[in-house]
């Protein structure tokens, strides 16, 4: 939605469900245009993001997530390089050089994940092969992921509005036409 940083490294923390409908769409089109993989996961994970996070039982999707946690903006979505050591121990090095993590951070002593190689360099430079490094970053993430679960989450808006499900649900629709899920398109029905 916004970012206060010149390189648009700081997201706007608040996940709001109309910004990820939107992006979805915007990846999922760029993706039909280049057929870039890269796109076509940027989509995915916004909307198993969706599917999993902002779902409600009943159907339809919650409102959005505070950028706020423990009365700190951003705080659930960072990481020192401490805590990516400490959890992540061999792959940390690998991880650390994929998404810049630094000592110093890049967010108020801190890191947000950022991808700062590309998989090829980082192969290259933990000498393994692209797919052995695609797969320890993909567990990697899921580990931190499955971690960070435990912190205290951000406050919740649980409405769930008509016009926002409009958008939310266009974009599954669309998904799952494009990228042959029908996960996707059951979701929008």
């Amino acid at each position: 939605r916004c970012s206060t940083h010149v390189k648009w490294l700081a997201p706007h923390f608040e996940k709001m469900r109309y910004d990820n409908a939107l992006l979805a769409r915007a990846y999922l089109h760029a993706y039909q245009v280049t057929q870039e993989p890269l796109y076509r996961r940027i989509v995915e994970e916004t909307l198993d993001f969706v599917v999993r996070e902002l779902r409600h039982e009943d159907g339809g999707f919650y409102s959005s997530y505070d950028a706020d946690s423990e009365g700190e903006e951003g705080k659930f979505y960072v990481w020192s390089a401490a805590e990516i050591e400490a959890h992540l121990g061999e792959d940390a090095e690998l991880f650390k050089l994929y998404y810049g993590v630094t000592e110093s951070g890049n967010w108020e002593g801190t890191n947000i994940l950022n991808i700062q190689k590309e998989l090829d360099e980082v192969a290259w430079a933990t000498k393994m092969s692209e797919e052995k490094a695609q797969e320890k970053l993909a567990a990697a993430k899921q580990k931190l992921y499955d971690i960070r679960a435990q912190r205290i989450w951000p406050g919740l808006d649980d409405k769930v509005l008509t016009a926002w499900n409009g958008l939310m649900l266009a974009a599954f629709a669309e998904a799952g036409r494009v990228l042959n899920r029908p996960d996707y398109t059951e979701t929008a029905v």
